[in-house]
């Protein structure tokens, strides 16, 4: 009995909406703004796979003077209410936590810190010169990454609101043609660029099987037949699922029916079954999304977990041949 990996499809839609704030910043001679976009990740997988987002930083710096300044601009990020920072961690407002880090580089290398907060002192910097009345605008990605192997995070919504208090733009400027290249000094204002960070975990379960469910060759005379094979359902953590069996008949007590080769027409009764023997426990195709019918049923932990499936066969009285069939194994949740 072949039991191909087959998945009923559950589908999640991440509904919200990102708004990016803007504040400014003034020094002697030389103001800036900045706003970020909000940083969305929609749908992720965090117990299996990483999952990447970019935002959007744009400035525009002005020079008030007529004669050129030049400035190092900095733009940090801590984290709300003094949360983490390695790694930072969004929320589902019920104690639950997801993990999260923001780089300010594509090789996801270098943590956008903060010059003021945080584990990380590695504030976005960015040097200007402008001319005499002149202003100069530009804008940086913000390079988000959801970190996998998370198998205990719990399906939901997740946010980080990085408000007023939690990201900080100021200005170190110097007379002339060259910035001054850091942000400690004569640094002259603050200003902020709040944003949101958005992810929802899915409910996702994935099956795989073992090898064929093999009963064995047999003599015709052969009964009450046996043999088992396993599946393993890896589903997200605290998801409940129910596991059905359906063989290629569509039978829902999982009553099914191997089929020989060429043009032998025999077909060998088989039953499935939780438990082993002939009085072990039938294994159908009734289970549903909220109930476990004849089928088995479990609750995810993050992790494989491992079921047996039993086969037996009342007697082996047909045409010399080679006998299979195909299970569909469908995990609702």
């Amino acid at each position: 009995m072949n039991a191909p990996l087959v998945r009923v499809p559950s589908v999640w839609l991440l509904i919200g909406f990102g708004l990016a704030w803007s504040a400014s910043a003034t020094a002697a001679n030389v103001s800036c703004s900045a706003s970020m976009s909000a940083l969305s990740f929609g749908t992720v997988d965090p117990q299996s796979s990483l999952t990447n987002s970019n935002a959007t930083l744009t400035y525009t710096c002005t020079n008030s003077n007529n004669k050129a300044y030049s400035a190092t601009v900095c733009f940090s990020l801590g984290e709300p209410a003094g949360g983490p920072t390695n790694p930072r961690q969004m929320d589902d407002g019920a104690g639950h936590v997801l993990n999260f880090q923001m780089y300010q580089n594509p090789t996801y290398t270098l943590v956008w810190g903060s010059d003021y907060f945080g584990t990380f002192r590695t504030p976005l910097t960015v040097n200007l010169t402008i001319a005499g009345s002149g202003s100069q605008s530009g804008s940086a990605t913000l390079y988000g990454q959801v970190s996998s192997g998370q198998t205990s995070a719990i399906p939901g919504s997740y946010n980080d609101n990085f408000s007023s208090g939690d990201t900080a733009l100021t200005i170190n400027e110097l007379k002339g043609n060259v910035a001054p290249g850091a942000c400690a000094g004569a640094v002259t204002s603050v200003g902020s660029f709040p944003f949101n960070i958005t992810a929802t975990v899915a409910r996702r379960c994935t099956v795989t099987t073992g090898t064929t469910l093999n009963l064995g060759t047999v003599a015709s005379s052969a009964t009450n037949v046996s043999g088992n094979n396993s599946i393993v359902v890896t589903c997200a953590t605290s998801t409940p699922y129910y596991v059905g069996l359906s063989p290629s008949n569509a039978n829902n007590v999982g009553a099914g029916l191997m089929v020989g080769t060429g043009s032998n027409t025999d077909k060998v009764p088989y039953q499935l079954r939780s438990a082993s023997g002939l009085s072990g426990t039938i294994w159908g195709n009734t289970s549903t999304s909220t109930s476990v019918g004849n089928g088995v049923a479990g609750t995810g932990n993050g992790v494989g977990q491992s079921f047996t499936v039993y086969a037996t066969v009342t007697s082996a009285n047909y045409t010399p041949d080679t006998y299979t069939d195909t299970v569909t194994v469908n995990v609702n949740y």
